[in-house]
């Protein structure tokens, strides 16, 4: 479709590519007490690769040690069903603590937490103080 016939408001087309743009990774920062934070990046589509990224990333940071992650998701774009599997079946994960900061965020949030995580907690939080806060809480438990 030409600029000249494109109707207003409409999307233009993109060519078709055997390039596909790779998912762009997190960003994992380690925390006291075996807890890592990940931030996932904004405007990004989480599926399986995704998952399988924050996976590696955490045992490269971990070894075989199980970890809690902090989760952001702010600005994330959307979530498959099988990036909430997959996110749910990381098995060196003891606790989920997912932060967003919008209503899209927790919707998102949400959905993730809709995944069966096995025996690791995960709860939904908008700020990482009471995230933190949590996870302190149930160490102690």
């Amino acid at each position: 479709m030409s600029e000249a016939t494109m109707v207003p408001g409409a999307v233009p087309e993109m060519p078709a590519t055997a390039d596909v743009l790779p998912v762009a990774c997190v960003v994992c920062t380690v925390l006291p007490e075996l807890a890592v934070k990940a931030v996932l990046p904004s405007g990004a589509d989480l599926d399986e690769t995704a998952a399988a990224q924050l996976r590696e990333q955490l045992g490269d940071l971990a070894g075989d040690r199980r970890v809690a992650v902090v989760l952001h998701v702010t600005g994330v774009a959307s979530v498959s069903r099988d990036a909430r599997a997959a996110y749910a079946a990381i098995s060196s994960v003891s606790a989920w603590a997912i932060v967003g900061e919008s209503p899209v965020d927790r919707l998102l949030g949400h959905f993730l937490l809709g995944a069966e995580f096995g025996s690791a907690r995960a709860k939904y939080f908008t700020s990482d103080h009471e995230a933190l806060h949590w996870l302190a809480r149930m160490d102690k438990a």
